[in-house]
């Protein structure tokens, strides 16, 4: 059984998604105040966050294993995302200071004490637990992906929050699922780099791993920002009304904007925004209300032609052409 100060949280974050992990941090601190929290430095550009160590109280883990993962990730990269690489650091999680974990992306806000969601892993004798889950974000139609399916494998889970623990993978396996995984390299979603790979790891191992609402129930389902229903607050925890739906009246854990750029009009951003603008001046709060409420008049416009069905069509037609 670990010791409390053995489990904890690691997230990954940059200077360039600054206001991002504001928000995530104070949800964070919000519903777990004492729980040990740690930063993966997404790149070296991180030198505003660095500067929130104290007003947050998180530890910053730099590993020499990252410039391997970052190897992997170039391996597995069709020129979709420049980035993709450093998501990899991520599974250094594997081999960090925390010997049971959750691992979060900065583009999300904590609405929950996540405690009792790490402890299922001993609870229930599981080694990985996941949540949202979409299978083509993951394995491409296909000879491997139905044979994974023949199985019970093949869940397609989102690689932006999951918990594990420590000594799961190490270093010379990953590289070694990752030669194996480049030879079907073609039936993994070819954007989804590092999520495709851990889900592949997972699978090929096999380790135990479920998804925790499923495991834990009364939690939604998802905590994808574009999901349908309503998020409502009763005491101290966040729901989703959807009445006739199948997440109606459970908890939200974690809101996630994956796939999403920081605007106005993204799904629930008026939650975002209390979390980004907590503790701020009644001034400074307001001002960013008013114009984030103007923003979102003014761009309404250009929302309903960006979603046009044509117009959209078309933009993607022109970007595939050029790839």
């Amino acid at each position: 059984m670990p010791t409390p100060n053995s489990i904890g949280v690691y997230f990954s974050a940059n200077d360039v998604v600054y206001d991002w992990a504001i928000a995530f941090l104070n949800s964070f601190r919000t519903f777990n105040p004492g729980l040990r929290l740690i930063l993966i430095p997404f790149n070296d550009q991180c030198e505003r966050l660095l500067a929130l160590q104290d007003t947050y109280q998180f530890e910053i883990y730099q590993d020499p294993t990252f410039a391997r993962l970052e190897a992997i990730g170039h391996a597995f990269e069709l020129g979709h995302t420049p980035t993709g690489p450093y998501w990899f650091r991520r599974y250094a999680a594997f081999w960090g200071p925390l010997a049971q974990f959750m691992y979060l992306d900065a583009r999300q806000v904590v609405l929950a004490d996540l405690k009792p969601i790490i402890s299922a892993l001993d609870d229930y004798d599981f080694d990985f637990l996941h949540y949202d889950c979409a299978l083509n974000q993951v394995y491409e139609p296909g000879p491997f992906r139905q044979n994974l399916l023949r199985q019970g494998l093949g869940r397609g889970f989102n690689s932006g929050r999951w918990i594990s623990r420590r000594d799961l993978f190490s270093m010379d396996e990953f590289e070694q699922l990752a030669t194996d995984a480049l030879k079907i390299r073609n039936q993994l979603n070819p954007r989804n780099t590092d999520q495709a790979f851990i889900n592949y790891c997972c699978d090929m191992k096999p380790v135990r791993y479920s998804h925790f609402a499923e495991l834990l129930g009364g939690i939604c389902q998802n905590g994808w920002a574009h999901q349908p229903g309503t998020i409502y607050k009763v005491n101290n925890g966040y729901y989703i009304w959807d009445y006739g739906g199948l997440d109606h009246k459970k908890q939200l854990p974690l809101l996630h904007w994956a796939g999403y750029q920081r605007k106005p009009n993204m799904p629930h951003s008026k939650l975002f925004y209390y979390f980004l603008l907590k503790g701020q001046p009644l001034l400074r709060s307001a001002t960013a209300q008013f114009t984030y409420r103007l923003s979102s008049l003014t761009s309404m416009p250009f929302i309903s032609i960006r979603q046009n069905r044509i117009i959209n069509s078309i933009y993607h037609q022109t970007l595939t052409s050029k790839q």
